[in-house]
């Protein structure tokens, strides 16, 4: 899991130092939000928080990384099951400005790490993570923006495939002309 994560904060500082050199436009965010667990993994929500930092290639569209944590707890008859979500995904991100409001869709690939920690033990599992979604961008200043977005997250842990829906809101910062 180490080994992701400093691989995440490499590719973010990537993506952060190539518009310096190509006169690109920048982006970083912050999102917070709610994410619906497959019912195979837990039966809880969890609540969550993105970390994205990106470039824009063109003016329609937006390479970002994203970093997604999420965290649920339930109980399960006399255990309290604790539920964790860890994913790192490279996002193509197309939008269309129309004035203040910048709607898009993206795509993703990356990995996950889920977590399921029934009482003292612990399972975890590592493996590949896609994701597709859609939002908005609202601008309420020249480089601020105000974000929301659904999105489906799908990971295969534990050998099956799941799905997890995400309802996400947060602010933007943009860096450079657009």
């Amino acid at each position: 899991m180490k080994n992701v994560l400093i691989s995440a904060a490499v590719l973010v500082l990537i993506f952060g130092a190539i518009p310096s050199y190509g006169q690109h436009p920048a982006e970083i965010g912050i999102d917070g939000g709610w994410t619906g667990l497959d019912s195979d993994i837990s039966n809880a929500n969890a609540w969550r928080v993105d970390f994205r930092a990106g470039f824009y290639i063109w003016d329609w569209i937006e390479l970002e990384g994203q970093a997604i944590g999420a965290r649920a707890s339930e109980d399960v008859g006399t255990v309290d099951l604790d539920t964790t979500l860890l994913a790192t995904l490279v996002n193509g991100v197309f939008g269309v400005k129309k004035g203040k409001w910048v709607p898009y869709a993206l795509v993703g690939l990356g990995g996950a790490n889920v977590q399921v920690s029934p009482g003292i033990s612990s399972f975890s599992d590592f493996a590949f993570a896609w994701q597709f979604g859609g939002g908005t961008r609202f601008f309420i200043g020249k480089n601020v923006a105000l974000r929301a977005e659904v999105s489906q997250l799908r990971e295969k842990t534990f050998d099956a495939w799941n799905g997890h829906w995400n309802v996400t809101g947060g602010i933007s910062w943009t860096f450079g002309e657009r």
